[in-house]
């Protein structure tokens, strides 16, 4: 199966930033919140939260929480970066997400954590495998996002090197 996925988009445009983030953070809690993905991210080092059907892990300093409806993350110093599913909002300590030098260093953090999720998934599971994972919640999305992918171009965006496998 191959997927169809977004346009590039032009690495020296930081408008179009923006809305490849909510989509990757869209698509990454639809991933990370679904049942079957559940037993995945406990074998990566999710732990339950004490809040019911709440994911956590803590990720060099940053604390991450899946849940149904929302997909945090916080450092100190950085502030707190929110994915509300339900109004599919983005946000920066309780505001409208805007592009700051803290919260793209939360960005930077956030990208590594999903791509390094990523990468375990394709060598447990195969390529194959991890693409596949995104057919049950892209089916009514005409361009899915590939999570892999995506962070690799949103690091470029951010001019970041890509972090070494450890």
């Amino acid at each position: 199966m191959t997927f169809d996925l977004l346009s590039l988009g032009d690495p020296d445009d930081p408008e179009s930033f923006v809305p490849r983030l909510e989509g990757l953070l869209e698509t990454a809690h639809a991933l990370w919140s679904a049942p079957e993905e559940r037993r995945r991210m406990r074998a990566f080092g999710f732990r339950p939260a004490v809040e019911p059907g709440v994911l956590k892990r803590e990720w060099h300093g940053m604390s991450v929480r899946i849940s149904d409806t929302t997909f945090r993350a916080a450092r100190p110093g950085a502030g707190e970066l929110v994915y509300r599913a339900g109004d599919r909002a983005v946000l920066l300590n309780g505001e409208p997400f805007e592009m700051t030098g803290s919260a793209l260093d939360l960005v930077r953090q956030l990208l590594d954590l999903v791509q390094d999720y990523e990468r375990w998934v394709e060598v447990r599971e195969g390529r194959q495998g991890r693409i596949d994972r995104l057919a049950h919640i892209s089916a009514h999305d005409r361009h899915p996002v590939n999570a892999l992918a995506e962070t690799r171009r949103l690091q470029r965006m951010l001019q970041v090197p890509r972090t070494r496998a450890r």
